[in-house]
């Protein structure tokens, strides 16, 4: 494996690769701006949650009574609610709530599609493009020197959660679709082959074990590091790979994120009518000559008993989603 305490790699083409692909459905018209149409599965929002689903939740009926008669919120308006939900619990907590690839960072040079090993769909090796090779465009990571040493084994916590390979087979098996380190100023990457990867999907963790026996080659990372003088190199680590909470695991260990995204929407839109509605009245007022009406409503507003109760419910449960992927502390830049 080389010199005792580093790890050494593989040069590109030395492991079979895969073609980058979008999960989500886009509208390329454009193609500087492509546009989500909608997600994995052809749904309108990450979890699937739809309409229904709010206004049950909700146990008010959805409507704006400052219009005779009661105007009912729109569907476009409910849709929009749970997508600022889902957002906001993937920013809470790294968690996507739909299959996605992530590229890290995208490979849009032509040669650097072709030195890191990312073949594109669309065929050859041009460079990736957002809603046909990926879907979720985020930076590299740098290389830290200590992790590469002794049994640190190139531990690598990616920024999104969980890693999932949603396209089994026979030569794509792991979440991680590719992994190449570049040499600073040189642009000469070496790519790892997918066979050294230890995944932890839930915690979106990477290490790296050798699988075969390799030549021996001057360490990565001696090189990387004596290269700048340097323990870390920025940006250094280039990453395509796809995460995101699949049909399974909505229907078993996660199930319960639907029930926090529909929370956090119910809150929003009870905020948004309690303004249009008398529900909740403390107390009514006449004056006399009927030219003046007081009504005094909880500080709260209407339905704030049932928004506080839907906060409570929903920090609980975001405590339990920051739980299961959190994982271990480490610095990921």
């Amino acid at each position: 494996m080389g010199v005792p305490g580093y790890i050494s790699f593989c040069s590109p083409g030395a492991a079979s690769v895969v073609s980058g692909r979008a999960l989500w459905n886009w509208d390329i018209t454009n193609p500087n701006e492509p546009v989500v149409k909608s997600y994995s599965g052809n749904k309108a929002t990450k979890t699937g949650l739809g309409v229904t689903d709010l206004q049950q939740a909700a146990g008010v009926p959805l409507v704006y009574y400052n219009t005779d008669p009661p105007t009912p919120v729109p569907a476009p308006q409910l849709l929009d609610w749970i997508r600022d939900a889902e957002d906001w619990v993937e920013q809470e907590t790294g968690l996507l709530l739909t299959p996605t690839w992530i590229a890290s960072p995208p490979e849009i040079q032509p040669y650097a599609a072709l030195s890191t090993g990312t073949p594109v769909a669309s065929g050859g090796w041009g460079g990736q493009r957002q809603g046909i090779d990926y879907d979720l465009a985020d930076a590299g990571y740098d290389f830290i020197f200590d992790r590469a040493q002794d049994d640190g084994w190139v531990v690598q916590p990616l920024r999104y959660r969980p890693i999932r390979n949603v396209h089994v087979s026979a030569a794509d098996f792991t979440a991680v679709k590719n992994m190449a380190g570049i040499y600073p100023l040189l642009s000469d990457f070496f790519r790892v082959p997918p066979t050294w990867f230890v995944e932890d999907q839930d915690y979106g963790m990477l290490r790296i074990v050798p699988a075969e026996n390799v030549q021996m080659l001057p360490m990565f990372a001696m090189q990387l590091a004596l290269m700048g003088f340097a323990e870390s190199v920025p940006g250094a680590w280039h990453f395509q790979y796809t995460a995101g909470l699949t049909a399974t695991d909505y229907s078993s260990r996660f199930r319960f994120i639907k029930r926090l995204v529909v929370l956090d929407a119910a809150m929003r839109a009870l905020n948004s009518i309690q303004s249009t509605v008398n529900m909740g009245l403390l107390r009514t007022s006449v004056l006399v000559d009927g030219m003046q009406t007081q009504l005094q409503y909880p500080e709260q507003g209407a339905f704030g008993a049932q928004i506080t109760a839907f906060s409570k419910e929903r920090d609980s449960l975001m405590h339990t989603a920051q739980t299961k992927v959190m994982g271990p502390s480490l610095l990921t830049l």
